[in-house]
């Protein structure tokens, strides 16, 4: 037998689509790598590392090497039985023939496109200039989704806005998977980069589409976006980002020719990119500060951007301090059994009656479980006692449970205790939607970087939780979560309901006021300027801040 990662002199042939062409390849190169190779599209949430399912593959012809643990770990035995795969794992070792599995049909995705209300004044908008078009674009460029604004230069108002998922996401669902991806070889900066250049290019012609003009019209854009995706928009390899000193190539304000980035707007369109203020606390960050307000708001408030990487900051009277940790893909679905994204299908709300009751995006028939359902879940089942404050999900509570409820809790095929959150009579692909052990492991590996970030700023401050007197919830994910199920898992700090607020999409009503008001760059400026950072990576007692937000609280104050 081949092992794994080894080449031969042999060369195979593989067949990876149906009616597409064979690829003549060597063997030791897996399947997911051969398919990025040749511009084929297989999604993979982990980044190619074997720690979720959604580059599964069905070998249907030939051999290859036998499944291995992250197979056996991330497959059922019923999936390995008719040929299943992870590609990342699968390595040919003759003349085979694949199926690619499709994720889970996702449509309709909810994205919070909503970006706030535009606070300023008709005459802090900027005149428009000598040769210009009275129209511009606002983007906000996620890790996982795309939102741009249509605006019209002269007023203020928002003609358009359109929104999808990031085209990156194929490579990885968090920005380490892109960053690793990138450092493979040179010509997958290109990759990334005109992948998410022809995105936006799209996007602007469906906004200019939906409002009658050309994509010409376009003469100015503001792009927002975290570190990495600001490097990716600019064709500028992000590699040192995934490294110390963790230094942006770039970190001042940035303007250039809409072209010299690939986009094909009015011929002299320029493009102003927000500064940065650290590696990995980017331009959407400095977005969310300034649409936020948040040095003018009164006492301590922290605001949070909460996604695959989450940014955090907190404004006292010594002035601003930012940070920013992993949370990794769980919130958006990434590395959940039967997770997806907030999609049609997708369990987002979790009650309890006499009977757990689910609702699904769209009022669909239920396909998996998003963010904010997995939150509402876990919550749900802390309540009842069915998780304990360590996480372990417990096949016999302590308490008495309804009879349906009780009815959900089982041991899957592995032995290790599950939750059925909604029957197959109620899902939409006729499969039990089931909530397991490294499910609430990976919600809570998540949540602890949320959470010991708000801890590390306090710390750093000489505050404790208590003194927090407004916490700020931006971002898609941020904007669909419900406080109450946040504060039971300890995602945030436990703070009355009259100090939580969201505040829908600041980052990209900052990109809005930049693209308004030469006064909102210069204030967008200064702000990076004078906002501290606080690396977690070297910050002492980090480790214990993160390991102790783990566990989960006993209660919530009422």
């Amino acid at each position: 037998m081949i092992k794994e990662g080894i080449s031969s002199n042999e060369p195979v042939t593989i067949t990876l689509t149906d009616g597409g062409a064979p690829l003549s390849v060597e063997t030791g190169v897996s399947v997911l790598n051969i398919a990025r190779q040749n511009d084929i599209d297989i999604i993979a949430t982990c980044g190619g590392r074997g720690r979720c399912r959604s580059c599964r593959v069905k070998l249907v012809e030939g051999a290859a090497t036998q499944p291995g643990v992250s197979d056996l770990a991330q497959l059922s035995e019923d999936e390995i039985r008719e040929g299943y795969r992870l590609a990342c794992q699968c390595y040919p070792q003759s003349t085979t023939r694949y199926s690619i599995a499709p994720p889970n049909h996702e449509i309709s995705f909810q994205i919070l496109s909503e970006p706030g209300e535009w606070q300023g004044q008709l005459n802090s908008i900027d005149q428009i200039r000598e040769n210009e078009t009275p129209y511009g674009m606002a983007f906000d460029i996620g890790t996982t989704t795309v939102v741009g604004y249509l605006i019209d230069l002269k007023t203020g108002e928002t003609l358009s806005c359109v929104s999808g998922l990031n085209p990156q996401t194929v490579f990885g669902g968090d920005l380490i998977s892109r960053i690793t991806f990138a450092a493979e070889k040179t010509t997958n900066v290109k990759k990334l980069h005109q992948r998410i250049a022809t995105f936006l290019n799209d996007l602007s012609e469906y906004a200019c589409g939906q409002f009658g003009i050309a994509r010409t019209d376009i003469c100015k854009l503001v792009v927002v976006g975290n570190t990495c995706m600001h490097h990716l928009f600019l064709g500028i390899d992000p590699t040192p980002l995934g490294s110390a000193p963790y230094r942006p190539v770039i970190e001042e304000a940035h303007q250039c020719l809409a072209r010299a980035c690939g986009l094909r707007l009015h011929e002299k369109a320029q493009v102003y990119m927000l500064p940065i203020i650290a590696g990995f606390v980017g331009a959407d960050t400095v977005g969310m500060i300034l649409s936020s307000r948040l040095e003018s708001r009164a006492g301590n408030c922290i605001a949070a951007d909460i996604g695959t990487n989450a940014e955090v900051v907190l404004k006292t009277d010594q002035g601003l301090i930012a940070c920013s940790s992993p949370a990794g893909p769980a919130l958006e679905g990434g590395q959940i059994r039967d997770g997806m994204r907030a999609a049609l299908g997708a369990i987002d709300k979790v009650t309890a009656e006499q009977d757990i009751v689910v609702h699904s995006i769209g009022d669909a028939p239920t396909l998996g479980i998003c963010g904010s359902g997995l939150i509402d879940a876990v919550a749900v089942l802390l309540d009842l006692g069915i998780i304990n404050k360590t996480g372990r999900l417990l096949l016999e509570p302590n308490g008495p449970l309804p009879d349906a409820i009780a009815a959900r809790l089982r041991s899957g095929k592995d032995g290790a205790p599950e939750f059925v959150m909604a029957w197959a009579s109620q899902s939409g692909n006729r499969l039990d939607i089931v909530l397991g052990q490294d499910d609430i492991r990976q919600l809570q590996l998540a949540k602890a970087a949320i959470m010991s970030s708000v801890d590390a700023l306090l710390q750093q401050s000489g505050l404790e939780r208590s003194d927090i007197d407004t916490f700020l919830l931006a971002g898609g994910f941020g904007n669909y979560i419900n406080i109450r199920s946040a504060r039971r898992i300890g995602l945030i700090p436990d703070l009355a309901n009259d100090r939580i607020h969201y505040i829908a999409n600041a980052a990209g009503l900052g990109a809005q006021m930049a693209l308004l008001s030469d006064q909102s760059r210069a204030a967008a400026e200064n702000i990076a300027r004078k906002t501290k950072y606080l690396s977690l990576a070297g910050y002492h007692g980090f480790q214990k801040m993160y390991l102790g937000a783990m566990g989960f609280p006993t209660g919530i104050k009422q």
